[in-house]
């Protein structure tokens, strides 16, 4: 339970706010596949890679007052409180939060949604065994109105996650 709050809370620390459920599902899956401890199990749905239990630990940060939740034009937006600060001071001085490597998360908060979908689709299918070209044409398949942005993702993947994996 503190791990995941942990996680959760290690990001908005970095971030601040995030604008879209999507995108931080995103962030968060990325962020395990490049070496984060982030414990939450993925599934992949329509907008890729999910979790429930991501999902129910920002629902549960937002009824704790640790994190804001509004929406802005039918998007929910996330941001961190005064007391989910606290929180984190204290879960950090208990060694209870999870080390996230800050400038990946900078790059992804100034990223889409639609593209970190992309490249969390592609991180997914590659995780999943799938040899890089075969993921490229899965990515496609699955995603035929992001066509457009797999090269972007792939590369993106390669410079930003491949090489935390190691």
């Amino acid at each position: 339970m503190f791990e995941a709050a942990g996680g959760v809370l290690s990001i908005f620390e970095v971030v601040g706010k995030v604008h879209g459920r999507k995108k931080f599902q995103k962030m968060v899956y990325l962020l395990k596949v490049a070496g984060s401890r982030m414990p939450f199990n993925y599934e992949y749905h329509y907008y890729g890679p999910y979790s429930a239990e991501l999902q129910a630990e920002l629902s549960d940060l937002d009824q704790q007052g640790f994190l804001h939740e509004t929406t802005d034009d039918e998007t929910y937006v996330y941001e961190i409180t005064d007391k989910g600060r606290k929180f984190k001071e204290v879960l950090d001085r208990n060694g209870m939060t999870v080390d996230v490597d800050r400038e990946l998360v900078q790059s992804m908060a100034q990223q889409s949604s639609q593209f970190l979908e992309m490249v969390s689709t592609y991180a997914f299918l590659v995780d999943a065994g799938y040899e890089p070209g075969a993921a490229k044409n899965k990515a496609i398949e699955l995603k035929p109105h992001l066509k457009d942005l797999v090269n972007q993702a792939i590369a993106y993947y390669n410079e930003w996650i491949a090489p935390r994996t190691q």
